[in-house]
């Protein structure tokens, strides 16, 4: 038994990762408007209310009314 130089933490060519395996993420877009204050805050306190971020929010309404037709 020798010793190596080199990373332990790098992986040789046999091993592999759970993420060689799953499916990759779709590429993202930013998506920027502007709201009117007052909508903003009312759209904030929904989704505090009910658990989500805005973003968790607007994708859904998005798949709801374009994706799933």
């Amino acid at each position: 038994m020798s010793l190596t130089a080199g990373r332990p933490s790098k992986k040789s060519n046999n091993e592999s990762n759970l993420s060689d395996f799953t499916d990759k993420p779709k590429k993202t877009v930013r998506v920027n408007f502007n709201l009117d204050e007052e909508v903003y805050i009312a759209l904030k306190r929904y989704v505090l209310d009910n658990r989500k971020t805005v973003t968790q929010l607007l994708t859904e309404m998005i798949d709801e009314k374009v994706v799933e037709r």
